[in-house]
C-alpha cells in the first residue's frame, strides 16, 4: 500500500531532505522524471502524441516545466500554457531558465485551439499548499479543460484540491490519472477531492527515509489488514471466550436503534448481549431477537430510560466485556445524568454513539475523569456538536481537530463520514477507512457500526483497531448488496443479512 502523508508531513520531510543529501531542486527534478515517465507510459499505452501542460507560477509549475524537457526527449510534441503568467518562486525560475528551446509556449487566449489539439493535458498549476477558491482570471480556463476530450493528468494533485482536508473549489477538473510524489496526501483520499483525482499513481521522488521523523502514521485500511486484527477461534471456546456486551440503548419512542445495533453486535462475534433498556421495547424486540438477553429498567414518564437505574447498570457492568451506550437512548435530563453516571464509575470499555454523544455535550470533561476506555463513535454533526463549533469549521480541519480531541479527553475517537478515520490518544497510528457507498445513507447505519464496533471491544479487540474493523466491514457489507441491489433500496436489515458472508471473505 502506499505512504499517506498530510500536507505538513510531506512538507516537513521534503525540507527535511537537504540534512540527507537530497535538496529541494534535485527533488523537483526526480519529480518532473517520475511525471513525465508515467505521461509517456500513457501516451504510448493509448497511441497519443501531443501533450499541453498547464503550469503556474510556483513549484507545482516547475515540476511540469523541467517534465516538458523529458517530453520532447521522448519525441512527444510539447506546448505549454503560463496560467499565471512567468514563474515566481525560485524553483519555477530555475526551470524556466533549463526550458528546451523546443518547448512551445502558448497564449491562454487560444485555450479552446490548444485543448482541440491536444490528446493528454497536463495540470501542474497548484500543488499542496492551494486552499480556498480558485481564481475566477482561472476558471474560464479550467472550464474549457474540462470540456475537453483529451486526457487529464494531475501533476501532485488536481489544482483547486486541498490536500489537507479533501475539500474542491468551484472549476475544479475533474482528472483521469493523478500522478503522486512520494505519497498519498490524505486530502485526496477524502471526498469530494477523492472523485476529482481519477486513477492515482504514486511514485518515489527520492525523499531519504531518515527525513520523516513523524509522531504518528496513517493507516489505509484492506481486507488483509483486518484479518490480521481479528482474533482467532479456537475449536475449545465457549460463549464466555469471546465476552459479554451490556447494552443500554433504546425508548419506547426508538426501538429501532436497540434492534440494530443488538442484531449488529451478536452478527459480530460476541459470546453474549444483554439488552438492557424499557418494557416497551423488550416486549417489541424479544419475540424476534432470541439470541439476546434482556434486563428491564424503569422508564421515566414519557418512557426515556430513567436515572434511577444507574446502580443497576453500575452492578452488571462488573460481570461484562464492554458496554454500548446510546443508540436510541433519547436526550432528556434523565438520560443525560445517567451516560455522565456510566462514564464516571464503569471500569470497563464504553462504546458511546447517538443519543450517547449528545448526552455527553453537557458534561463532556466527564471524559477526563474515567476509569474507563472510551470509545466514541460521532458522525459530522456530531462531532461538531462536542465541540462546539460549525460543521464547515469541523470540516475545514476535521483530522487535526480529531486527533486534538483524542490526545486531551485520553479516548478513541471514530470520525464517521464517507471516509472515517480512526484516532486514538494511546495509539501512534491513525486508520483510515474508504468503503462503503449511499447505500449507508441511511437511518441504521450509525446503529450498526455501533453494535459492530461494541462487539469487537468485547472480544478483546483494541478499541481504535475495533471500531475501524467495523467501519470497514460496514463499508464492504454495503459495496456487496450494491452490485445486486440498488443503493437506494438497501437498509440496514439487508446488511444484517450479508454481514457473515464478507467477514467469511475476509477472514478465507
Amino acid at each position: 500500500m502506499s505512504k499517506i502523508l498530510t500536507t505538513e508531513q510531506m512538507g516537513y520531510a521534503e525540507k527535511n531532505s537537504s540534512s540527507y543529501g537530497v535538496s529541494l531542486s534535485e527533488l523537483m527534478d526526480n519529480a518532473a522524471l517520475s511525471l513525465s515517465h508515467e505521461i509517456t507510459k500513457i501516451a504510448y499505452k493509448k497511441s497519443l502524441k501531443n501533450i499541453l501542460i498547464l503550469v503556474g507560477s510556483g513549484n507545482n509549475g516547475g515540476d511540469g516545466l523541467v517534465c516538458a524537457n523529458t517530453l520532447l526527449s521522448n519525441s512527444l510534441n510539447v506546448r505549454i500554457i503560463l496560467v499565471q503568467g512567468s514563474p515566481k518562486s525560485e524553483l519555477a525560475k530555475a526551470a524556466m531558465s533549463r526550458l528546451n528551446k523546443n518547448a512551445e509556449i502558448v497564449p491562454a487566449s487560444g485555450a479552446a485551439e490548444q485543448t482541440e489539439w491536444a490528446d493528454i493535458i497536463v495540470d501542474a498549476v497548484f500543488g499542496t499548499g492551494f486552499h480556498g477558491s480558485l481564481p475566477d482570471e482561472i476558471k474560464p480556463l479550467f472550464k474549457i479543460v474540462s470540456e475537453s476530450k483529451a486526457v487529464k493528468i494531475a501533476c501532485d494533485l488536481p489544482s483547486g484540491v486541498n490536500a489537507k482536508n479533501g475539500e474542491v473549489s468551484d472549476g475544479t477538473v475533474i482528472c483521469d490519472y493523478t500522478v503522486c510524489f512520494h505519497a498519498l496526501k490524505l486530502g485526496l483520499l477524502l471526498s469530494p477531492a477523492k472523485e476529482f483525482c481519477g486513477e492515482i499513481i504514486t511514485c518515489d521522488i527520492g525523499i531519504p527515509k531518515q527525513s520523516e521523523n513523524f509522531d504518528f502514521e496513517i493507516e489505509r485500511l484492506d481486507k488483509a489488514l483486518v484479518k490480521s486484527f481479528l482474533p482467532p477461534r479456537p475449536n475449545n471456546a465457549h460463549k464466555g471466550t469471546f465476552g459479554k456486551l451490556l447494552c443500554v440503548c433504546g425508548c419506547s419512542n426508538y426501538r429501532g436503534a436497540a434492534a440494530i445495533s443488538t442484531l449488529a453486535a451478536l452478527r459480530t462475534g460476541v459470546g453474549l448481549v444483554n439488552l438492557c433498556t424499557v418494557e416497551e421495547v423488550i416486549s417489541s424486540l424479544s419475540s424476534s431477537i432470541y439470541e439476546a438477553t434482556y434486563t428491564c429498567l424503569v422508564s421515566d414518564e414519557n418512557g426515556f430510560i430513567s436515572y434511577d437505574n444507574a446502580e443497576k447498570i453500575i452492578e452488571l457492568s462488573k460481570s461484562s466485556s464492554a458496554i454500548l451506550l446510546g443508540c436510541g437512548l433519547g436526550k432528556n435530563t434523565h438520560t443525560i445524568s445517567l451516560v455522565k453516571e456510566i462514564v464516571e464509575r464503569s471500569e470497563i470499555p464504553i462504546i458511546i454513539d447517538a443519543d450517547g454523544i449528545n448526552c455527553l455535550c453537557e458534561n463532556i470533561n466527564v471524559l477526563k475523569n474515567t476509569k474507563a476506555k472510551i470509545i466514541l463513535t460521532p458522525h459530522i454533526a456530531e462531532f461538531s456538536r462536542l465541540l462546539g463549533i460549525s460543521v464547515s469549521e469541523f470540516l475545514e480541519n476535521r483530522f487535526d481537530l480529531l486527533r486534538q480531541f483524542s490526545s486531551e479527553y485520553n479516548v478513541t475517537v471514530l470520525s464517521k463520514s464517507t471516509q472515517s478515520i480512526a484516532a486514538s490518544f494511546d495509539c501512534k497510528k491513525v486508520y483510515l477507512s474508504d468503503t462503503g457507498n449511499s447505500a449507508l445513507s441511511k437511518g441504521g447505519s450509525g446503529d450498526l457500526l455501533a453494535g459492530m464496533t461494541a462487539s469487537f471491544v468485547a472480544q478483546g479487540i483494541e478499541p481504535i483497531l475495533a471500531c475501524s474493523i467495523a467501519q470497514f466491514v460496514l463499508g464492504i457489507s454495503a459495496e456487496r448488496l450494491s452490485e445486486s441491489m440498488s443503493k437506494r433500496s438497501v437498509i440496514a436489515r439487508d446488511i444484517l443479512d450479508v454481514l457473515p458472508f464478507v467477514l467469511k471473505e475476509i477472514e478465507d
